[in-house]
């Protein structure tokens, strides 16, 4: 009997050992990972945090309370000066500062308004007859023999001369004066240049002021010493032929002599008797 009840107990520590292993198996480790000192959250770092949070509440609390006090005496002043005005049997204040006087002089804003209207009714007509003459003299023009067209050029001169060229600086930067927004107008017939945009726009300004061509010879090219550095002072005595592109192989096949090609020809057989 005593060896009956020691095999049964081996059988049940058997199979408790065998569960607690599965269980292990099937457990899953967490590795332990290193937190420095400086990235550790301490507790006072945490109550520190927790205290700013209370204190940013009661502020903004605070703000909210002073702010609904203030609306409610603006709303009290409003209703106070309503009710003295309506006491007083008048308007308010604000009100009768108000500036009504715009039709009391109703004659003479009548008699400005006819001048500028009449100014611009002659506006309109001198532009119109200039539009006309202008169409009549192309007309003329059109119509007219070389000769004719020769001596009226000589007789009649155009007004604008034809201004020299200026001389630029060694790499002198160009600047355009821009295509748009250049004209005044404020009607059909008032059209002008603003006189900001009749100034010399090929002066040099800037570093174009000095002269750049005593430089050292690797220095006289664009944005020297950035990375966007143009690699030629300029383009006139460079050779930039690309020889490695397809094109430019294809002219030198072309150029070159093919030899002759095969004869084919075949003896043409006897014709028989």
């Amino acid at each position: 009997a005593g060896v009956g009840e020691d095999d049964e107990d081996s059988e049940e520590e058997s199979e408790y050992e065998t569960d607690s292993e599965d269980e292990d198996e099937g457990r899953q480790m967490l590795k332990p990972v290193f937190v420095s000192k400086s990235e550790r959250e301490t507790i006072k770092e945490r109550e520190r945090i927790e205290a700013e949070s209370v204190a940013q509440q009661e502020r903004e609390r605070a703000r909210l309370e002073e702010r609904k006090a203030e609306t409610r005496d603006i709303v009290i002043e409003t209703i106070r000066k309503e009710a003295e005005a309506e006491a007083g049997g008048g308007q308010a204040k604000e009100e009768q500062e108000v500036v009504t006087d715009d039709d009391d002089d109703e004659e003479a804003e009548f008699e400005a308004w006819k001048v500028r209207e009449l100014a611009r009714i002659k506006r309109e007509r001198d532009a119109k007859e200039a539009a006309d003459k202008a169409a009549e003299e192309r007309e003329r023009l059109k119509n007219m023999t070389e000769e004719e067209r020769a001596a009226w050029e000589l007789a009649n001169p155009k007004g604008q001369s034809v201004k020299e060229k200026q001389k630029w600086n060694f790499m002198q930067k160009y600047w355009h004066k821009g295509a748009y927004f250049q004209e005044a107008t404020d009607g059909k017939d008032q059209t002008g240049k603003d006189e900001i945009f009749r100034r010399d726009f090929s002066a040099p300004t800037g570093e174009d002021r000095m002269d750049k061509s005593i430089l050292p010879k690797v220095m006289q090219v664009k944005n020297f010493g950035r990375a966007g550095r143009s690699k030629y002072t300029h383009l006139v005595d460079q050779d930039t032929t690309d020889w490695e592109a397809p094109y430019m192989q294809a002219q030198k096949q072309s150029g070159q002599r093919r030899p002759a090609a095969p004869e084919d020809f075949s003896k043409p057989k006897k014709l028989k008797t």
